[in-house]
């Protein structure tokens, strides 16, 4: 075993304290399985090997293309002590750097996202950085011997645009990126989602673990009691799951509701917004809703796409970005208001915060061990497999388990 390697085979250092007999149970067909074991959601060891070898070590999504759509517009996203920066380069690609100076290690970029003309400047000493991160001011190192710019540009990130989600890889090590978006780049496509613009935002800071909010998403047998207003729309047992090559789990759902258009306030009809070009009939009665692993959230409509990313703070603490996303047409509308679908899903969004808030108060409780999935509960359990295939790897080096698959491809 080499210096840098652990016990549970990590490469980086963090132990992964899990049973690997209770994992395993994880990857049970769906009427075997039970639920991530408690630690998962509550450990503090377990959340620090999470974030060297699931959000470091692997492409994660950084948010919509369209955010960072012209030259000089950036994105800066923490990941664990991590900070990244992506920004538009006077060629219109946008491009991923660590955002530190390598003078005296300040972060560059403060902000969560902006604009600058044609340079990042450093706030501490002023040296600037192309946006292609070629250094290219120094103040005072004219007489430094030896002293090469070449050398000092911006610490590049591996980064990737795919169906209009721009991810990062910190590792740099991953797979090709089309490979992990797999053949949900073929629904983010028919979607149009790199041709769209943003239309509006919400942060939150929900008190839960990353994995329970993903979990959440994944199912909606709670949406009747939690609810009402969504079920009202889209019945929560209407729809079907979505297979296929990638790291991603999904299905739709459809608007039940005769005069409902969409998903948004005042029945789903408060808008004049038109269907998403080219979509069937059939797709214009229905929402699209997949997980990317590991942290990108995407829920296809007939008329936007909303995007949730998500960032884990702590064992029970994740910041949460929520995005809409429409056709410049209907930007461009003279009556355009996306307030319909911000005000619901706003909505919707702090209903499930509260219950995954409440679930992650529960597994905390000594003498909780992992729960059974009901069988209208197969994608969460998919999501689940994802990540406990990564654990199993871990905890038995070597070990290559397969996902289940409980059903044909849609």
């Amino acid at each position: 075993m080499s210096g840098m390697e652990t016990m549970n085979g990590s490469s980086t250092g963090a132990v992964l304290p899990l049973d690997p007999a209770e994992v395993r149970r994880n990857l049970e067909p769906l009427a075997r399985a039970s639920m991530l074991p408690p630690a998962a959601f509550a450990g503090q060891e377990v959340f620090d090997w999470e974030l060297e070898n699931l959000f470091s070590s692997g492409w994660i999504c950084f948010g919509h293309v369209s955010r960072v759509g012209r030259p000089g517009m950036y994105l800066k996203r923490e990941i664990g002590d991590d900070s990244v920066v992506v920004v538009c380069g006077e060629d219109g690609v946008p491009r991923a750097f660590l955002n530190v100076c390598r003078h005296r290690g300040s972060t560059i970029v403060q902000d969560s996202e902006g604009s600058v003309k044609k340079r990042l400047q450093c706030p501490y000493h002023a040296w600037s950085y192309g946006l292609d991160g070629s250094l290219v001011a120094t103040p005072h190192m004219d007489q430094v011997d030896d002293f090469d710019r070449s050398c000092f540009g911006l610490i590049p990130v591996r980064s990737a645009v795919v169906g209009g989600l721009l991810l990062v890889d910190l590792g740099g090590q991953a797979p090709d990126a089309r490979e992990h978006v797999g053949e949900l780049v073929d629904h983010l496509d028919h979607y149009r989602n790199s041709e769209l613009v943003g239309g509006g935002r919400v942060e939150y800071s929900v008190e839960a673990n990353w994995k329970g909010i993903a979990e959440n998403y994944n199912e909606c047998l709670h949406c009747p009691g939690i609810h009402p207003e969504l079920n009202r729309l889209s019945n929560y047992m209407s729809g079907e799951e979505f297979y296929g090559a990638g790291e991603w789990c999904g299905g739709s759902m459809t608007l039940t509701a005769g005069d409902a258009a969409t998903m948004g306030s005042g029945g789903g009809h408060a808008s004049s917004r038109p269907p998403i070009t080219g979509l069937t009939e059939a797709e214009e009665r229905s929402v699209l809703y997949f997980a990317l692993f590991p942290n990108a959230l995407v829920s296809l409509h007939p008329d936007y796409v909303m995007l949730h990313t998500l960032y884990p703070r702590g064992p029970g603490e994740t910041e949460v970005i929520c995005e809409w996303f429409f056709e410049q047409r209907s930007v461009e509308a003279e009556d355009f208001d996306p307030t319909d679908a911000i005000e619901f899903w706003d909505m919707t969004n702090r209903q499930d915060w509260h219950v995954c808030e409440l679930a992650q108060q529960g597994v905390r409780i000594k003498g909780y061990t992992a729960g059974r999935y009901s069988g209208e509960e197969s994608t969460v359990h998919a999501f689940d497999n994802m990540i406990a295939r990564r654990y199993l790897e871990a905890l038995e080096p070597g070990s290559r388990p397969e996902p289940i698959r409980e059903g044909a491809a849609a």
